[in-house]
């Protein structure tokens, strides 16, 4: 493995994940500063460079090359930012272009358990399923997105014990005195456990052709019943947001893990969702993203991903 693409969806998310990556006192010791850094950027920023570039050095071995860029940038100006047909239109040749081992999709999400609060936490996985939010909205551009596999589930494409770097990253970022976690509680129903988890049955269950926030709720209660049906015993809905399964299938059969950052509880999105919520858990995606790439070099180059 000589090249990690980290894709994170908007703008918004982009900015946090970046603060940490580069936070001379949060990022890991062995996560040096990127040789290239297009960040912090406006809102309505549009470019087609990456926004970081880093270069992790690793014994007897050529440096871990990570780009990381923004879909958010690649889209057209005034198109709606949450349309899941534009970043189809746009995904596949950037990706194409960065030709990398390892795709690593970055996306602000809610986790799927009414009953107990992961907000805060990080969840690593490897499994994708899409549901078509707006079946019966195809002839609006905005929620016109189309594929074979909208309704199937797609299995991991990624070696099994690469999930038990979760266990790694979990432990460096509880690395202060007593055990004390470098994640950063958010201020809305904060998880009772700030923590890094990751499993090769983790699926992350993504809601396309949905533009209007107030619908989450309600689309997300549709596709866990979707994947509830589709998925093989033993795997579990780990994440519902817009965006991993649409890099998934954006990708030409690259392997491609999915990293969530939780900002929310399932049908809880107008109570703990604000830009502040969204900001930390985003930051928290950062810190443990930063940690993930320093296990993936110490990994090793030639093991399988």
């Amino acid at each position: 493995m000589k090249k990690i693409l980290v894709i994170i969806n908007k703008n918004w998310e982009t900015g946090p994940v970046l603060n940490a990556l580069t936070n001379p006192k949060l990022r890991p010791a062995a996560l040096p500063f990127p040789e290239v850094i297009n960040t912090p950027c406006d809102g309505d920023n549009r470019m087609s460079q990456p926004r970081a570039v880093f270069s992790l050095p690793r014994e007897g071995e050529e440096p871990l090359q990570v780009v990381v860029r923004c879909i958010e940038d690649l889209m057209a100006t005034g198109v709606n930012t949450s349309s899941s047909l534009e970043k189809y239109k746009v995904l596949p040749q950037a990706i194409a272009a960065d030709a990398a081992d390892l795709i690593i999709s970055v996306s602000t999400a809610n986790y799927p358990d009414p009953a107990v609060t992961h907000n805060g936490t990080v969840i690593l996985g490897g499994n994708f399923f899409i549901h078509d939010g707006n079946p019966d909205s195809h002839a609006d551009p905005e929620h016109n997105l189309i594929d074979d596999r909208v309704g199937t589930f797609i299995a991991s494409n990624v070696a099994p014990a690469v999930f038990s770097l979760a266990e790694t990253v979990n432990a460096r970022l509880h690395c202060y005195p007593g055990g004390a976690c470098k994640l950063v509680p958010p201020p809305n129903f904060p998880a009772p456990q700030l923590v890094c988890e990751g499993a090769s049955t983790f699926t992350a269950v993504g809601s396309v052709n949905v533009t209007d926030y107030g619908s989450y709720d309600t689309i997300d209660a549709q596709a866990l019943k979707e994947f509830a049906a589709a998925a093989p015993e033993g795997y579990t809905a780990n994440s519902i947001e817009t965006t991993h399964g649409v890099v998934k299938i954006s990708t030409s059969g690259e392997p491609i893990l999915f990293l969530s950052p939780i900002t929310d509880r399932l049908n809880h999105f107008n109570e703990d969702v604000t830009d502040t919520q969204n900001y930390v858990s985003a930051f928290n995606g950062g810190l443990a993203l930063g940690e993930l790439l320093c296990a993936l070099a110490e990994y090793g180059g030639e093991r399988q991903i």
